[in-house]
């Protein structure tokens, strides 16, 4: 070993105390980060209630009438197509674990310019969310028989309040709801199943259990089979939630990655299943055609009886209201808390609180955002309203996908064909087609949204010098 030189140098000045604590400090804030509490089946939980298993009850009639009789079909190829982007995520994740997620794989892997526009765009989708969630459910309550007289607005407040307090406790009480609340989505799901299999055994409806119930050249059509996987490839918009879990992982960066992977398999599987029992048992469609809204639940209620479709459509409002409102108001308090971390947004959103491993400055944000917009969403209703949040989700999407094309492919150089060319390529092809079919009034909103996001951006750091830091970045 290379003899090391002493070099005589004046001693150091003795370090000043401090004087007092930073007003953070005293609330219990910091910036240490978050606690890496979760493992992959976490993950996947988590996943699995922010997409919500019986997602597609409420669209089912839907999805099945576009398709001519073919949502197994529809929801299998949706499943498909949202893999590759899933594969994009796979390979990010590791590169720059952050819960920042596509935010901060744009900003370090193309430019800060491109990263502040893919966390706007990402702030569409997520803060709309938790709001869409809220008002999806109060409208399905008011389906109930004694509930209907009850404002949507009173609902969407109970819920916002409930879902608030628990994002403030920490993931630690997130995931336990969230395991309670899969359990319970699972069993009703299951019974629809398996009294829809029985049904269509016993011929009840002109049911059977046939494979024409998932592909029937006399009803398919290219046209009608696209439009369909556009409409279910939404049910799949959601997975990348889990990315903002990137620093809470104690399965490292890879972790993310693979329970995506899962959460999209898994949730393919029961989609199709679903769609194929109620298919076997409706096949001629003749209640999806009577009741194009709320065509599940009086299938169920053919099948299993009253007690099964009221069982339904409680399963749906508390799927929504209140787990996956929780689950979507946790990851854009993440995503708050990374751009403030940075400097893209005020610096008192990237402050953790000690306690609870929480950033709850950036949670209470997120709770008053969702009570200013909460009536401007009613007033435009929940299918636009979702539009909007997909608009915000299939955008980050496709930059994701255009992220490792630039730096992985070109940057870098890599020779990975398969993983860093022809899936992100695949990944904006179906990204981009998703987009395109959107109404023309989600395409406006967006449009305005990244424009303002743009101008924030150019004032921040032309006029103000204001300096994004991603070389901190967590």
């Amino acid at each position: 070993m290379a003899e090391e030189k002493v070099v005589a140098t004046a001693p150091a000045p003795a370090p000043a105390k401090p004087t007092s604590k930073s007003p953070d400090q005293a609330k219990g804030g910091s910036n240490e980060g978050f606690k890496a509490t979760l493992s992959i089946f976490d993950m996947v939980v988590y996943g699995l209630i922010f997409m919500v298993p019986i997602a597609p009850f409420p669209i089912y009639a839907s999805v099945f009438n576009t398709a001519n009789g073919l949502p197994t079909l529809s929801y299998a190829v949706g499943m498909i197509a949202m893999l590759f982007t899933a594969l994009s995520f796979g390979v990010m994740v590791p590169i720059f674990p952050s819960s920042g997620s596509i935010f901060v794989y744009t900003s370090k892997g193309v430019n800060k310019g491109l990263g502040y526009v893919t966390g706007w765009l990402m702030l569409l989708q997520y803060i709309i969310t938790p709001d869409l969630m809220f008002i999806m459910a109060a409208n399905s309550l008011q389906g109930i028989p004694g509930l209907e007289h009850v404002p949507i607005i009173i609902w969407c407040l109970i819920f916002l309040a409930f879902t608030t307090c628990v994002a403030i406790r920490g993931m630690g009480a997130t995931i336990v709801l969230d395991r309670l609340a899969l359990i319970g989505e699972l069993i009703v799901l299951f019974l629809f199943i398996g009294f829809a299999f029985a049904s269509a055994a016993a011929g009840h409806n002109h049911g059977a259990i046939s494979f024409d119930a998932i592909y029937d050249p006399s009803k398919f059509s290219f046209q009608s089979m696209f439009s369909a996987i556009s409409l279910c490839a939404l049910s799949y918009v959601g997975f990348g939630s889990v990315a903002t879990l990137t620093q809470e992982s104690k399965a490292g960066p890879k972790g993310p990655g693979k329970a995506m992977i899962w959460i999209l398999l898994v949730l393919g599987l029961l989609y199709c299943t679903m769609c194929f029992a109620a298919t076997c048992a409706d096949p001629t469609g003749s209640i999806a055609r009577k009741y194009p809204t709320d065509g599940f639940y009086v299938l169920a209620g053919a099948v299993g009886g009253e007690w099964l479709m009221l069982t339904c459509e409680i399963a749906n409002v508390l799927a929504l209201g209140i787990f996956t409102g929780l689950a979507a108001q946790t990851s854009v308090s993440r995503i708050l808390y990374i751009m403030g971390q940075t400097g893209a947004m005020p610096k008192r959103l990237g402050v953790m609180n000690n306690k609870r491993h929480t950033p709850v400055t950036a949670v209470l944000v997120v709770a008053i955002l969702s009570l200013i917009l909460l009536i401007p969403l009613i007033f435009v209703g929940q299918d636009t309203a979702a539009e909007f949040s997909n608009f915000g989700a299939l955008s980050s999407y496709f930059l994701l996908n255009v992220c490792v094309l630039v730096y992985c492919w070109w940057r870098q150089k890599t020779k990975k064909v398969g993983r860093h060319l022809i899936c992100p390529l695949i990944g904006c092809i179906f990204a981009g087609i998703f987009i395109l079919t959107l109404d023309p009034i989600p395409h406006i909103v967006g449009v305005c949204w990244i424009i303002i996001g743009i101008v924030i951006y150019l004032i921040v750091t032309k006029k103000f010098h204001h300096v994004i830091d991603m070389g901190g970045t967590p």
